[in-house]
């Protein structure tokens, strides 16, 4: 049966859509440029050390206000006409949509809600069971788990629909699609760098940076910024091919 849209499905290559293309290598440019700001100023201000504390919710909070204008922009001034002509929007939304436009949209709202906290929960029980602290360090905790929610399962919710967040858990994006893709691999540079930064933890350093949770914060970060620079890498060069030849001269 054909297709509502005219999507190219023939292959699993992020590059199917150019559309999506183009959109996901501004995400990741965005992100690359503020995380790489964002970080930088935690450590030459020493505020790295708040992390874990109450006083790092702003940071926290900046990273989703962030996440949110970079996604209005790339979606209202970055790919306008591919999304309403619902080219974008369909990869997510593979049903016909026979419930009003705010019905569903409070519907998702309200999904996308539960997602975040259970997600939220799962984070801080998994931290719990690798060997956190439940009754001395649960506010340390609790803000780790807070930042792998905002890194990981905030955007994923913010772009696609519940069901499609809850996938791309799971390790399935959209065949075709570099957004799917980027969000992909954002949740896993997250989750492996978390990992990687608590090896550092049971050293007899005796650091300050060596406290539960910077070092898996820490991790967590650079692991983000490291996902959306590999993701830029690897976009710009196969958009620069498919641009007309035209193009290709003025450039």
């Amino acid at each position: 049966m054909p297709s509502k849209y005219p999507m190219n499905i023939k292959t699993n290559s992020i590059l199917d859509d150019p559309s999506t293309c183009r959109l996901a290598a501004f995400y990741a440019s965005c992100t690359s440029v503020y995380f790489v700001i964002l970080v930088s100023a935690l450590f030459l201000t020493n505020y790295v050390y708040s992390i874990g504390k109450l006083t790092f919710y702003p940071v926290i909070g900046l990273i989703a206000v962030l996440e949110c204008t970079k996604y209005v922009i790339g979606i209202f001034h970055v790919s306008k006409k591919d999304v309403f002509s619902g080219r974008y929007e369909d990869k997510y939304f593979t049903g016909q949509r026979k419930k009003p436009v705010t019905k569903t949209s409070l519907k998702e709202v309200f999904n996308c809600i539960v997602i975040v906290t259970v997600m939220l929960t799962v984070y801080f029980s998994i931290a719990i069971l690798f060997g956190a602290e439940l009754f001395n360090k649960h506010e340390e905790t609790f803000m780790f788990s807070s930042l792998l929610t905002v890194l990981t399962i905030f955007p994923s919710c913010l772009h696609l629909e519940s069901q499609a967040a809850v996938n791309l858990l799971f390790g399935v994006h959209p065949a075709g699609d570099a957004v799917g893709q980027l969000l992909l691999r954002n949740l896993q540079f997250t989750l492996l760098g978390a990992w990687l930064g608590a090896f550092v933890i049971p050293l007899d350093w005796d650091r300050p940076w060596q406290e539960w949770p910077i070092p898996c914060c820490v991790g967590a970060l650079l692991g983000y910024i490291t996902g959306n620079i590999v993701m830029v890498c690897s976009l710009f060069p196969n958009i620069a091919k498919k641009l007309p030849k035209s193009n290709r001269k003025l450039r």
